[in-house]
C-alpha cells in the first residue's frame, strides 16, 4: 500500500472536521483486496465516491462540510477480482500549492479553480469531478489522477454543477446551475461533451439548487429558502436559511421557454436531492428528500431537523401541489435504476448515514426508532420497503443501482456502497442482491483505509458510456 501524507487540518471543536467527517491524511493506492463472498460476474468497472478532504490548517470556527479539497476514491472490479482502491486529492490551485506539486492545466485560473468534490460525471469518454457554485470541472484519468479544469471545450459559459442528471432517453444530461452574480441557468451537457445553455430564469437572491429533476415534459426547478447571504455567514459558505423567503417549485419546459414556466407553491422546507420526477396525465410526480429547515441555527453543515422522503403531486389543471410522506426515518442520498430516470418507476434507494449521524444534527432529533447506518429499498408501489442493515457499528453511504447485464426487472440488479466500520475505522465496500435486500452480502471488499462521509459517487462500467449519475 502507497500513500502520501500532507499535513493534517486542525479539527477541535468543528464536528464536521471529527470523527467519519473527518479527512484522511494520505493518497492510498492499495492491490488486490481482500474480498468475502464473491463478486458478481458481469461487474466490472470502477466504483468511485468522492467527498470534501481539507488539506493543511482550516479554522473550524468557519469550516463548512461542503468545503475542502476534493478528494476522489475508486475501486476497480474486474473478472470477480477487485484489482485496486485509490484515493486521490482533486487538485485545485490551493491543494497543488499544499501539496507541492504542478497546477493542472485548464481555463478559470484564478477565478474557477477552486475545491471541486461533490460528484462526477462522464461524457465523451472523459471522466469528470463536479462540484456546484462556480468552479470548473476537473478532468480525471483512469487511476482518478487530475489531468485538467474543463469548461467542456469552451461551451460552459461560467460553473457548472454538483448534480446532473442523465436522460436515458436522449442521452443527454440536464442540470440546473447557480452562482453569485448570475441568473439561475438551465444547460444540458450532451454525449460528445458539449454544453449548452437553454434557459437563464432570475430568481431573487440566489437560491441554492444542488439537483434537476426532469420528466418527458418538464424540468423541475426548485426555488427553495436557502439563499446567498454573506453578510449574516459564521462559515465561509454563505448560503443561509431565509426566513424571507417562500418555498416553490417550477416547471419549466424542456425546450427551455421560460415564459412558459409555472410555479406551484411548495411546503416550506429544504431540497438537496430528488429521487425521480414523471408525468401522470395532467399530473406530475416529484419524489424528495424534503428537510424541515437548513442552514438556520448549524451553518456548519445539515443539522436542523430528521429529512423525509416525500411526493409532491403536482395538478396541471389546478395549479395545486399536494404532498404525501413516504417515509419518516431520516432517509437521504436517494438513488434508482437510471434507466427510470424520468418516467414511473416502482424502486428506490436511500441510506440512513452521515446527514443523519452527525453528533449536534439529526442524530440530537431522531426518534428512538431511527438510527443511522441502514440502506433501505423503497416500493413506492406497494407503499412498503424493506432494510438492510449492515451491522453494529457500521454506516452505510449512498447505496448506488447497477443493473445485472441483460436484467429485465427494474431491480434486477446490485447496490452498491461504501460502509463506515467504526470498530476498524475502516471501510469496506459491500455488495448487495437488490433483489434480496435483506439477505446477506453477495460480497464485502476490504480496504485498508476509512472512507470519510462524503457526498455523491456511481458505477462507471467498462466500455459504457453512461454517466455515473442517478
Amino acid at each position: 500500500m502507497d500513500e502520501h501524507r500532507p499535513t493534517p487540518p486542525t479539527t477541535a471543536t468543528n464536528p464536521f472536521l471529527s470523527g467519519n467527517f473527518a479527512p484522511v491524511e494520505a493518497e492510498t493506492t492499495c492491490l488486490d483486496l481482500e474480498v468475502h463472498g464473491r463478486i458478481p460476474e458481469g461487474l466490472d468497472g470502477r466504483f468511485l465516491r468522492i467527498g470534501p478532504n481539507p488539506i493543511g490548517p482550516v479554522d473550524p470556527l468557519r469550516f463548512h462540510w461542503f468545503l475542502g479539497t476534493g478528494m476522489a476514491h475508486g475501486l476497480r472490479l474486474r473478472g470477480c477480482r477487485a484489482e485496486w482502491y485509490r484515493s486521490r486529492f482533486v487538485l485545485s490551485a490551493k491543494a497543488a500549492e499544499a501539496l507541492g506539486r504542478a497546477p493542472i492545466p485548464g481555463p478559470g485560473a484564478g477565478r474557477r479553480d477552486g475545491e471541486v468534490n461533490t460528484h462526477f460525471t462522464t461524457a465523451a469518454g472523459k471522466l469528470y469531478a463536479l462540484v456546484e457554485a462556480g468552479n470548473l470541472p476537473v478532468e480525471l484519468d483512469e487511476e482518478l489522477e487530475s489531468v485538467a479544469r474543463s469548461d467542456f471545450g469552451g461551451t460552459l459559459e461560467a460553473g457548472f454543477t454538483a448534480h446532473p442528471r442523465y436522460d436515458p432517453a436522449t442521452g443527454v444530461q440536464h442540470a440546473i446551475v447557480y452562482e453569485p452574480g448570475l441568473p439561475v441557468r438551465y444547460l444540458t451537457l450532451d454525449a460528445a461533451g458539449r454544453a449548452a445553455t437553454v434557459a437563464r430564469i432570475d430568481l431573487p437572491r440566489t437560491p441554492m439548487i444542488h439537483d434537476v429533476a426532469f420528466t418527458a415534459s418538464s424540468i423541475v426547478v426548485l426555488d427553495l429558502p436557502v439563499t446567498f447571504q454573506p453578510e449574516a455567514a459564521r462559515t465561509d459558505r454563505p448560503w443561509l436559511w431565509d426566513e424571507r423567503k417562500a418555498a416553490r417549485v417550477g416547471l419549466l419546459p424542456r425546450a427551455g421557454d421560460v415564459g412558459r414556466l409555472r410555479w406551484f407553491e411548495a411546503p416550506r422546507c429544504f431540497v438537496f436531492h430528488f429521487l425521480n420526477a414523471y408525468d401522470d396525465g395532467d399530473r406530475t410526480i416529484v419524489d424528495v428528500v424534503r428537510h424541515p429547515r437548513m442552514f438556520a441555527t448549524v451553518q456548519a453543515g445539515p443539522g436542523e431537523g430528521l429529512p423525509a422522503l416525500a411526493r409532491w403531486t403536482l395538478d396541471r389543471s389546478s395549479g395545486r401541489l399536494v404532498e404525501a410522506i413516504l417515509d419518516e426515518r431520516g432517509p437521504e442520498f436517494p438513488r434508482i435504476n437510471g434507466a427510470f430516470a424520468g418516467r414511473p418507476y416502482r424502486f428506490g434507494y436511500t441510506a440512513r448515514s452521515s446527514m443523519s449521524a452527525h453528533p449536534h444534527g439529526y442524530i440530537a432529533h431522531r426518534r428512538p426508532d431511527v438510527d443511522a447506518g441502514p440502506a433501505i429499498k423503497h416500493d413506492l408501489e406497494r407503499h412498503s420497503s424493506e432494510v438492510h442493515d449492515y451491522g453494529p457499528g457500521r454506516v452505510t453511504l449512498e447505496p448506488v443501482f447497477v443493473p445485472r447485464p441483460d436484467a429485465r426487472a427494474e431491480d434486477d440488479g446490485w447496490i452498491l456502497s461504501y460502509v463506515y466500520d467504526a470498530g476498524r475505522d475502516q471501510s469496506d465496500v459491500v455488495i448487495l442482491d437488490a433483489r434480496d435486500f435483506g439477505g446477506d452480502p453477495v460480497a464485502t471488499i476490504r480496504l485498508p483505509v476509512r472512507v470519510p462521509y462524503g457526498f455523491h459517487g456511481g458505477w462507471v462500467p467498462d466500455g459504457s458510456p453512461i454517466p455515473p449519475v442517478a
